[in-house]
């Protein structure tokens, strides 16, 4: 690991406290991926704290003032959201970081660090090598996703949850994004204090409604007309996230709303396999695939251009202890939003107030759902705007920055 060059020395001076961040993203893959709050935390930490942050480097842009602001600690290789392998082969490198990292940061004499992950053992990892001052964000379960269907191994994952979630109660807290997830850990012997429920941050001068003038520019670059209204959903296209449910709903309702169209945003494992499944049920020319756009700039003029917000998960059990970016990013844009109704979601989209709930289990919930917004100009103009509300409410970064700062500072005895 290396100091960058262009952050501030080592010893701020009247500083003594020294606070660390960790993400195996890299720090602007972290930015791009649910850090919306880091610079601002930054911000706030650092005017009684020294702040360093443990991870590769990003393909993702990091903004100056940020970089001089943090000591960054790079790992020997660049992390790149947009490669599904690095998801795998680099995260397994950084799980052999991780004993160094803990090393590191106690022989920096790190007062607290903050890591927005559940990997799993990496809670206990990080206890064995640096300590227990440190948090973590609760919100995926990777060894249950992987395992949900493969019931000969859920064995496997009961024990391998039941030792992280005895590592987590070690620490002075942790947070969750949903209070779906905070009674989740409450099940499981957790004190209520010390589960800390903070949504999922997102900035408002990223992601925003844009003008007609943009929002017709960005159409026509799409292909799709004035008339055309056009559902959205992005992400990673992995099998938990329900798209091909989407598909073929989409393609049942077609006859019925000719000028309904889907942008699928995003890349993953199962995007050979539905653009197939699109071909297959003829819908060539009404679905379209754009893989990872090269910004969130990008990311915001197309979702902010586009008619309805999809947010779409197959309901596995840990899927109900998200908000999700999605939903995120498309109600910070304005948009009326038809979830999937999973409890963590349910929390901020609300029925016929700024969206439509749907269940896996009532597809043609999901059809009727669509085609009331798909007919309705108004209702979709007056649910957007209640999204765009509950948005700055909730995901406001000012508001999940300071909570989180005071948490972090309280655990360091320095508030």
């Amino acid at each position: 690991m290396k100091r960058m060059a262009n952050g501030p020395s080592n010893t701020l001076p009247g500083k003594p406290l020294k606070i660390a961040f960790l993400h195996r993203y890299g720090l602007g893959g972290w930015l791009c991926c649910g850090g919306h709050a880091m610079p601002l935390l930054a911000e706030k930490l650092s005017a009684s704290a020294e702040i360093h942050f443990f991870g590769p480097g990003s393909t993702d842009f990091v903004p100056n003032e940020l970089e001089q602001r943090v000591i960054q600690h790079l790992m020997p290789w660049q992390f790149d959201r947009a490669n599904s392998r690095d998801k795998w082969t680099k995260t397994l490198r950084f799980y052999f970081a991780l004993p160094g990292v803990g090393w590191r940061c106690r022989k920096l004499g790190i007062n607290f660090l903050y890591w927005e992950e559940t990997l799993p053992f990496g809670a206990l990892l990080l206890q064995l090598f640096y300590g227990r001052n440190f948090a973590i964000m609760v919100m995926d379960f990777f060894v249950r996703i992987y395992t949900e269907k493969r019931y000969w191994l859920h064995w496997l994952r009961n024990t391998i949850e039941q030792i992280d979630c005895w590592s987590w109660k070690k620490l002075p807290f942790v947070f969750v994004h949903v209070a779906a997830a905070k009674t989740f850990l409450l099940d499981r012997g957790f004190a209520s204090e010390n589960v800390q429920i903070v949504p999922n941050p997102c900035n408002h001068l990223i992601f925003h409604p844009v003008d007609s003038e943009t929002r017709r520019a960005t159409r026509l670059q799409y292909g799709f007309a004035d008339h055309d209204v056009v559902l959205t959903h992005h992400g990673i296209l992995h099998p938990n996230k329900g798209n091909d449910w989407i598909l073929k709903r989409f393609a049942a309702a077609q006859p019925d709303m000719p000028n309904l169209k889907l942008l699928l945003i995003g890349d993953g494992p199962e995007r050979g396999r539905l653009e197939n499944l699109a071909e297959q049920l003829g819908l060539a020319g009404r679905v379209m695939f754009t893989g990872w756009l090269p910004s969130e700039d990008v990311l915001n003029r197309t979702l902010a251009s586009m008619d309805i917000g999809l947010v779409m998960r197959i309901g596995q059990e840990t899927d109900h202890f998200h908000m999700t970016d999605t939903l995120n990013h498309e109600m910070a844009c304005g948009k009326p939003i038809l979830a999937v109704n999973l409890r963590g979601i349910a929390e901020f989209v609300k029925d016929a107030k700024n969206g439509y709930l749907f269940s896996v289990d009532e597809p043609d919930v999901f059809c009727q759902r669509l085609r009331e917004l798909e007919a309705d100009s108004d209702l979709r103009q007056r649910l957007g705007a209640a999204a765009l509300e509950t948005s700055r409410k909730v995901s406001a970064i000012e508001v999940c920055a300071q909570h989180m700062a005071d948490a972090i500072l309280a655990a360091t005895s320095a508030k």
